[in-house]
């Protein structure tokens, strides 16, 4: 009986080891076929993306925002903002490399910046999402090892002894600008990008024009900003007057401010007033100014650059007073938010 005790007893204990040991190996195959499966383990890695924009979820995050409203990307890992889309608006700032942009000429302002203002395919629209070639573009500006020239570093090409640069049709289309401007009955108001350009135009709403001698290598106000945004980026051109909202540029300052399709980022209560915020200002901003006699008339436009060393909104436009592009302090400070120019400043828009 004593025997048949121990017998037993034994062979209760190998039942247990054994059924031990199958419990753990079961709970550990599937453990490795659930986690092989999800993804989900810490240790795991990252399923290869599909396309690319699974490729661009993985790596950043979309977050909304307002005022205006927009879209953060933030990188995955650290949540650093790595470029921002406005809704309804195709300028696209990414963060690039730092750089610094100097005038010395006209100014000892020294800006810092790490904003590269690109021009997105089509206008961004949150609600309807990335789809593959608009998500392909954005990686590509994000990712890029040697960032292209971008909206600034474009707008600075025609700054005073810059040096004269041949595209591959053999237009001289980079190097130092005066300034071309008539304000009379009988003449054209001022000097356009194919005057600097010394090219003819076909533009699609009035035809083919001719450049005017009297103003080659020059270029007026709104016709900087055609030559950077229209010309170097792409934004459709338009010759004549407007008075309904266009996909484009029209020629004048005050027609862009009043009716290129665009999102509005600051603007006075009336329009004789300075707008009294400008903290949604970002670089590659269409900024526009009352320069002469008339409060509620806008005659001036330009490009927001971003803050210099000393906290100054900068702006570059084309002026009388340096005889072309210029972010300087030729009489009044080159800044948007003081003195004469921030007086004068009426109205702010991102195309």
């Amino acid at each position: 009986m004593r025997n048949l005790r121990i017998v037993l007893a034994v062979v209760a204990v190998a039942v247990v080891a054994i059924a031990g040991l199958a419990v753990v190996r079961l709970v550990g195959g599937d453990s490795v076929n659930t986690a092989g499966a999800d993804q989900a383990g810490p240790t795991q890695s990252v399923r290869p993306p599909r396309n690319q924009v699974e490729r661009l979820n993985q790596r950043y995050e979309l977050v909304e925002q307002p005022g205006p409203e927009r879209t953060e990307v933030r990188r995955r890992s650290d949540q650093a903002v790595v470029a921002t889309l406005t809704v309804g608006a195709r300028t696209v700032v990414v963060e690039g490399p730092r750089r610094e942009f100097t005038e010395p000429s006209t100014t000892p302002a020294v800006i810092e910046s790490t904003s590269w203002v690109r021009i997105a395919p089509r206008p961004w629209q949150a609600q309807l999402g990335l789809d593959e070639s608009f998500a392909r573009w954005l990686l590509d500006q994000i990712e890029a090892k040697k960032p292209p020239i971008d909206v600034l570093g474009a707008a600075l090409q025609y700054l005073a002894d810059v040096p004269d640069g041949v595209n591959d049709e053999g237009v001289r289309y980079i190097g130092d600008a005066g300034f071309g401007y008539v304000h009379s009955a009988d003449e054209r108001d001022g000097a356009d990008f194919y005057d600097y350009l010394e090219v003819p135009w076909k533009f699609s709403d009035t035809g083919r024009v001719k450049p005017s001698k009297r103003w080659d290598r020059d270029l007026d106000c709104s016709g900087y900003v055609r030559l950077v945004y229209g010309y170097r980026f792409g934004v459709p051109l338009l010759n004549g007057p407007v008075t309904t909202t266009v996909n484009g540029l029209p020629r004048t300052a005050s027609n862009m401010a009043a009716y290129a399709r665009s999102v509005l980022v600051a603007a006075g209560r009336t329009p004789s007033r300075p707008p009294a915020n400008l903290s949604a200002l970002q670089p590659g901003d269409l900024v526009f100014f009352a320069l002469h006699d008339d409060p509620n008339l806008i005659t001036h436009s330009g490009i927001y650059l971003g803050k210099d060393r000393d906290g100054g909104m900068r702006f570059v436009s084309s002026r009388g007073t340096a005889d072309g592009p210029t972010f300087g302090d030729v009489k009044g400070d080159g800044v948007v938010d003081s003195g004469y120019f921030g007086e004068r400043l009426r109205r702010v828009i991102r195309l």
